[in-house]
């Protein structure tokens, strides 16, 4: 009898629980880019009244007798189906139709988000800031991949570093990356000295810096315009040299946040993220591309508060990848609303109330044959 009391009492805690997610469910029905959750129980562990016994010659087998002692929370899921599409007209309305996630981040190191604050988000409402950065309502810039202007040369060797060297609103900037992955940027890297090599090459020597070490990368332009990089030797071995590979405006291995001038006419957001913005003279510019966060397992998230997600050890995720080619398409003037069924939530509110209720009859019922017991002397 004590039994179906203490596990009366854990059917009713976990309903709770249940009924505190569907709550939550409800109030989130009209938030852009809202996940549902879900709640799973397990049962308890059983305490066993008798073992299995396996058959002789002469008998069969028994099975255990086992009397379970109630249940427990099993688990609480993140569901990442689709929402609905809800059409704005609003160019900085963004919706995601597809897998994948919005970046946004602050306290911004150049060209990387390794050691910036980076969360995630499928809701799409941003706007601009006053220095015409694309933002969201918490300010957070929304990260893309960076366009490259003037000259620049992205490099990569043999056994997997590379180098990207270009101009990224108006400031040049390194990106050296080892083949560990580990990679070292500079956002105000000094002009190179330029020096002419025996045989009439340009020879440019940039430096750069992560605070404790200084590292130089060497370019050489020969008569022909043939270009080679030389990476420092910490990052590809003694003299180590990399082919240069064509570098196009938009640099896949430098991120920052998107931004429109303020003399700009016009933008438009295309579905593979491209943001082109109509400049003072009439021309159309590529302001930047906004970058895709996918994650193998997006339940394994977790929520932060104001529509954000953060990135944990089991989300699995796998790097920032171009809109459309390989990760959602952006759909712009729209935003993605919630997940969240109303019927399928009621219909869950009215299981979970039914079910805490026939808990509480259990412990009532074990409460009415206790007091028979103490009735038993009078």
């Amino acid at each position: 009898m004590l039994r179906s009391m203490y596990a009366g009492i854990s059917g009713m805690k976990n309903f709770q629980t249940k009924l505190d997610v569907i709550g939550n469910n409800i109030a989130n029905v009209n938030t852009s880019g809202f996940k549902k959750g879900r709640v799973t129980f397990q049962d308890m562990m059983s305490q066993m009244t008798s073992g299995a016994q396996g058959p002789t010659a002469t008998r069969g087998g028994v099975n255990p007798a086992q009397v379970g002692l109630g249940s427990q929370l099993g688990s609480i899921d993140n569901i990442h189906t689709q929402g609905f599409r809800q059409t704005t007209n609003n160019p900085l309305d963004f919706a995601l139709e597809g897998d994948g996630m919005f970046v946004v981040a602050s306290d911004l190191v150049p060209g990387s988000l390794e050691n910036s604050n980076v969360s995630y988000t499928r809701s799409g409402n941003f706007y601009l800031d006053e220095q015409g950065n694309i933002v969201n309502p918490q300010g957070l810039y929304l990260m893309g991949f960076a366009k490259v202007e003037g000259t620049g040369i992205l490099a990569e060797d043999s056994t997997g570093n590379y180098v990207t060297i270009g101009t990224v609103n108006g400031v040049t900037s390194i990106n050296l990356v080892n083949s560990n992955g580990q990679g070292i940027s500079d956002e105000n890297v000094a002009a190179p000295t330029v020096e002419t090599g025996p045989n009439g090459e340009r020879i440019e020597r940039y430096s750069m810096t992560n605070g404790y070490e200084t590292y130089e990368v060497v370019v050489t332009t020969d008569v022909n315009d043939n270009v080679s990089v030389q990476l420092p030797t910490e990052f590809g071995g003694e003299n180590a040299t990399a082919e240069p590979i064509e570098i196009s405006d938009i640099n896949y291995n430098l991120t920052s946040p998107i931004n429109i001038p303020a003399n700009a006419q016009s933008f438009s957001v295309q579905t593979n993220g491209i943001v082109n913005y109509v400049d003072e003279n009439g021309n159309t510019q590529i302001a930047g591309q906004i970058a895709i966060a996918n994650f193998s397992n997006p339940a394994g998230l977790q929520k932060s508060g104001s529509n954000l997600f953060l990135n944990s050890t089991n989300a699995g995720y796998t790097g920032l990848v171009i809109p459309e080619s390989e990760g959602a398409s952006i759909v712009s003037g729209a935003l993605e609303m919630s997940n969240v069924d109303l019927a399928e939530e009621f219909t869950e509110m009215i299981t979970a109330q039914r079910g805490f209720q026939a808990n509480t009859r259990i412990i009532t019922t074990s409460d009415e044959i206790l007091q028979e017991l103490v009735n038993l002397k009078r």
